[in-house]
């Protein structure tokens, strides 16, 4: 358990309660393991905070206030306190943590200005004095969604952030910010909407899943090293998401990979090293993201380099060419400035907020 120590007001109590929060990470090989998916399907409602999935509706008029405090909308807030409590107010954790936002006694008595930390509409304007201070004790590091940096402060501390120079790389850390930001977008938010760069937001239209009854297999982000592999930026970290039907488990040939958007193809490969049997494609739709589709099974590929294809449009079969152990599609997605016929790993985007507003995931 890391030990998270707050920095403000010269403090050194712990911020929060231990609490186990589970972290979706892929395995070291890609594989056809069901994991049961990360979360019911986003559906639009209208903008902002998606107010029905409040616990309590008297809460939200102090949610909104908070989040004006903080700086940062409203269903981060409210993803919050569901990671925190689960929405009750008299949750006590065992290290002493209190209410619906977890403070620890000391940190209590900076932020809650004399209130009970049972009190839920007190703990909710706490949270957001504390956020606001949070964000000046982290505004230095650059580079990151200063949304993320707050939360992980909140989580390890601003000290560690700092010394980090970003979020820290502890376990607990990077999945209580991974949790956040996906319950904020997935449940919380009334538009589905992930919260990237403008530039990098999907656009209209309306997408298909690559593969239809696939389920996700393996996320985006850190794994662990494979037994007996070196291990290295590629072998520590998955860059794409894994998705699988089940099918072919032996015999390495699943169902049919389809173009979830119209694509412009770019590059086909056969057992191209380190990829499997692969392809790259354009979105044909703004922004233009690149898509890569790797591990199709030898000889099903059905598209040439050159072609533009509709929505739908059958690209191969999943199989488990390349460092896999069952058949699946491993689908990643590349900023639309980067190489078409060559995957820069820097360049590399997380699609998990793309396919959600979407509807996909």
């Amino acid at each position: 358990m890391v030990s998270r120590r707050t920095l403000i007001g010269g403090g050194s109590g712990l911020i929060l309660g231990g609490l186990a929060i589970p972290l979706l990470l892929g395995p070291a090989r890609d594989n056809g393991q069901d994991t049961g998916g990360i979360g019911p399907v986003c559906t639009p409602t209208g903008e902002g905070l998606r107010v029905q999935a409040v616990a309590r509706q008297e809460w939200v008029p102090a949610l909104q206030t908070a989040a004006l405090e903080a700086g940062i909308p409203a269903q981060f807030l409210a993803a919050q306190i569901e990671a925190e409590s689960g929405w009750n107010p008299q949750a006590v954790s065992p290290a002493g943590a209190k209410g619906l936002t977890q403070f620890m006694p000391g940190t209590w008595e900076h932020y809650g200005r004399g209130a009970d930390p049972f009190d839920p509409l007190a703990a909710i304007e706490a949270q957001g004095r504390y956020l606001h201070d949070l964000q000046g004790a982290v505004a230095e590091v650059k580079g990151e969604d200063p949304r993320r940096l707050v939360f992980a402060a909140y989580n390890a501390g601003p000290g560690n952030v700092l010394k980090y120079a970003g979020i820290p790389p502890f376990r607990e850390t990077r999945s209580y910010v991974a949790k956040i930001f996906d319950l904020a977008q997935r449940i919380y938010s009334a538009d589905c909407a992930g919260s990237g760069p403008p530039e990098l937001r999907p656009g209209a239209g309306t997408w298909i899943h690559p593969l239809p009854q696939g389920r996700l297999t393996s996320g985006f982000g850190p794994r662990p090293c494979p037994t007996g592999a070196s291990c290295n930026r590629w072998t520590t970290f998955h860059f794409g998401l894994d998705f699988s039907t089940g099918r072919g488990r032996t015999t390495g040939r699943g169902a049919t990979v389809i173009a979830p958007t119209p694509l412009r193809i770019t590059l086909v490969q056969e057992l191209a090293p380190g990829y499997g049997s692969r392809i790259m494609a354009r979105c044909l739709w703004e922004p233009g993201y690149i898509f890569d589709f790797h591990h199709f099974a030898v000889g099903s590929m059905k598209v040439r380099p050159g072609q533009d294809v509709e929505a739908g449009t059958p690209l191969g079969i999943e199989g488990n060419t390349g460092n896999s152990t069952a058949a699946h599609l491993h689908f990643q997605v590349i900023k639309p400035e980067s190489n078409e016929q060559h995957m820069i790993h820097a360049d590399t985007i997380d699609p998990t907020p793309i396919l959600i507003e979407k509807g996909i995931v």
